[in-house]
C-alpha cells in the first residue's frame, strides 16, 4: 500500500499544478488525510472521503488509502481498563471517538475523557468502547479531565472571567499547570493555572500514558 500511497500524493501534486481553484482545495484537503491518516476513521471520512471531490483520485488510490486508514485504526483485543486509550461512542451523534478511559461501571459503562471535547462536556459516560491502546500502567478510576504537556486548552482569565486559547508547557503537580496564552495582549505570556481553570480543546497526540 505503501508504494501505491505514493504514487497517489505524486497524482495528487500534479493534478494540484493544473487544477481549477475547486480542485487545487480538494486537493489541500486530500493531500491533508495523506498526512494524518494515523488520526483514525472519523477523522478520515469528515476530512478527506465527504469532502474531497470523487475524481481527484484514481480508484486504486481511493482503495489504497480506505485499506491503510482501517489498518491504522483496528482495534486491539484486550479488557479495557482506566487508563486505556478507546475509541468511544458519543450519545449526541452516535459517532465513534478517540478518548481516555476513566472508569469502569457495571453494565458494562465506560466513563471517557475526550481528545477534542464539546466545551459543554469534556467527559461522558458511555456503553460502547474499541480498545486501541493499552496504558503503560492502569490510572485509578476518576472522573476528572487529564491533562498533559502539549495539550491546547482554554484558560480562566480572572481579570474579564473569560477563557482564551493556550498551551500547556508544564506539568507543575497537584493538578496545576503552566501554561501560555497565545496573546497574552500585555499581561504576563505564562501563568499557573488549577485544572478547574482549564478547559481541554485539543489532546497532545503523544501522550504520556501511552509513551514508554
Amino acid at each position: 500500500w505503501l508504494k501505491i500511497l505514493k504514487s497517489c500524493s505524486k497524482t495528487l501534486q500534479d493534478r494540484q499544478m493544473a487544477g481549477a481553484p475547486r480542485q487545487r482545495r480538494s486537493f489541500g484537503i486530500a493531500l491533508l488525510g495523506l498526512i494524518l491518516l494515523a488520526a483514525g476513521p472519523s477523522f478520515f471520512e469528515a476530512s478527506f472521503v465527504s469532502s474531497s471531490s470523487p475524481q481527484l483520485l484514481p480508484s486504486r488510490c481511493r482503495v489504497a488509502l480506505a485499506a491503510a486508514a482501517k489498518k491504522a485504526a483496528a482495534p486491539v483485543e484486550g479488557e479495557p481498563e482506566p487508563g486505556d486509550y478507546v475509541r468511544a461512542q458519543y450519545h449526541r451523534d452516535n459517532g465513534m471517538h478517540e478518548a481516555i478511559l476513566l472508569d469502569t461501571e457495571p453494565g458494562p459503562r465506560y466513563v471517557v475523557t475526550w481528545d477534542e471535547p464539546d466545551e459543554s462536556e469534556p467527559i461522558s459516560g458511555t456503553s460502547k468502547v474499541e480498545l486501541i491502546k493499552k496504558a503503560i500502567k492502569p490510572i485509578e478510576n476518576v472522573h476528572q479531565q487529564l491533562f498533559f504537556v502539549g495539550d491546547k486548552v482554554t484558560g480562566l482569565f480572572l481579570d474579564d472571567n473569560n477563557f482564551y486559547p493556550a498551551d500547556i508547557i508544564a506539568d507543575k503537580g497537584d493538578r496545576k499547570y503552566l501554561i501560555k496564552w497565545q496573546d497574552p495582549d500585555g499581561s504576563p505570556p505564562e501563568e499557573v493555572k488549577p485544572a478547574h481553570h482549564l478547559k481541554l480543546v485539543k489532546r497532545v497526540s503523544k501522550i504520556p500514558l501511552y509513551q514508554k
